[in-house]
């Protein structure tokens, strides 16, 4: 093999292992907290794509304003889902990842110069303690208030599908299906 052959290959195989070295720097200066409300994100669809598949296998409700009617579809709602995610468990969307770039978000709202009014509009509207249980697939009580979010907090978190909203109870967060009336996931001691 001659010497300017020999050269070529020499800076080929060097021009890859450095673009092998680069490629590999790339990935270690992924933003994490891209990468968690990323896999947020994926959960959340995931969720969607379970919840439209239960919801189709429901018959469909005409539109009525009779309340009897439309706690029932919630109810079959609701059943049709917790059959879907008969093993879900707290952590399935809000995982340990997702929690923690949570707390980090709001911490600036729930400890700043703005803290104690936002942590007395929580308190406004808040269920009675006790009475909203906090599991997987629950219902959440009918007979109780759904506090708002306070709008400095919601604006801080990823936006929901139509589908689920934020809620704070006590001190915790919790993912609701607003037409399944159902919670999806919580997260313990948001607020603290």
């Amino acid at each position: 093999m001659n010497t300017k052959r020999m050269a070529a290959l020499a800076m080929l195989a060097l021009s890859v292992s450095l673009g092998c070295g680069i490629g590999e720097a790339r990935q270690d200066k992924v933003n994490p907290d891209a990468a968690t409300l990323q896999d947020f994100q994926r959960r959340i669809e995931a969720y969607i794509k379970l919840r439209n598949r239960a919801d189709n296998g429901a018959p469909p409700l005409k539109e009525t304003s009779d309340p009897a009617k439309i706690k029932a579809a919630q109810m079959e709602l609701a059943k049709r889902i917790r059959e879907h995610r008969a093993n879900a468990r707290r952590g399935d969307i809000l995982t340990p990842r997702v929690e923690k770039l949570f707390r980090r978000l709001l911490y600036p709202e729930l400890k700043g110069p703005d803290a104690a009014e936002t942590k007395a509009t929580i308190k406004d509207d808040a269920p009675k303690p006790g009475a909203v249980p906090f599991k997987v697939n629950a219902t959440y009580p009918e007979n109780q208030p759904l506090p708002t979010v306070p709008p400095d907090l919601l604006a801080r978190l990823p936006k929901l599908p139509e589908e689920l909203e934020y809620r704070i109870i006590d001190m915790h967060l919790i993912l609701r299906d607003i037409d399944a009336n159902l919670i999806v996931d919580y997260m313990p001691n948001v607020i603290r």
